[in-house]
This record gives structure tokens, C-alpha cells and sequence, in this order.
């Protein structure tokens, strides 16, 4: 059986002051679902609730990682 879909609104904020470049994933108004970070020419996808780990090759392909993720596992 299949889950019916629906459309996450999402924010993708640049975080400063950070060692290396770094973006949090929001629902608005709701809360952070993950952070993305990159470290050696990688995408390193981290999800809140769970602290989960995941690995991409570019920042669209990290965010469309945590939503599946998200969606999947911590909703």
C-alpha cells in the first residue's frame, strides 16, 4: 500500500560563521529537518530527529536525499 503524496513547502538558509560551507533544510514554521554540509568536494546530509548520515554529490541531490529520508523515516 502506497502513502498518498503531498507537497513539502521547504527552505533551504545558507548558515555564516561556519568552518565550511553549511545549509539547514526547514519546514517553516515548523521545524529543521536536516543539514547539509560540504566537506571535500561532497555533500554531507545530516537529518535532526534521527542524526542519520547520508553522502551526495551536489546540494539539490543532498536536499531531494533528506526530503525522501524525511518523508520515509522521521515524519
Amino acid at each position: 500500500m502506497s502513502r498518498n503524496q503531498e507537497n513539502i513547502g521547504i527552505e533551504v538558509n545558507e548558515l555564516s560563521g561556519r568552518r565550511v560551507p553549511t545549509w539547514e533544510v526547514v519546514i517553516p514554521k515548523k521545524r529543521q529537518i536536516g543539514l547539509i554540509e560540504q566537506v571535500d568536494g561532497k555533500f554531507r546530509v545530516t537529518s535532526s530527529k534521527s542524526k542519520n548520515v547520508m553522502f551526495a554529490k551536489s546540494l539539490d541531490a543532498g536536499i531531494n536525499d533528506l526530503l525522501a529520508y524525511f518523508t520515509l523515516h522521521e515524519k
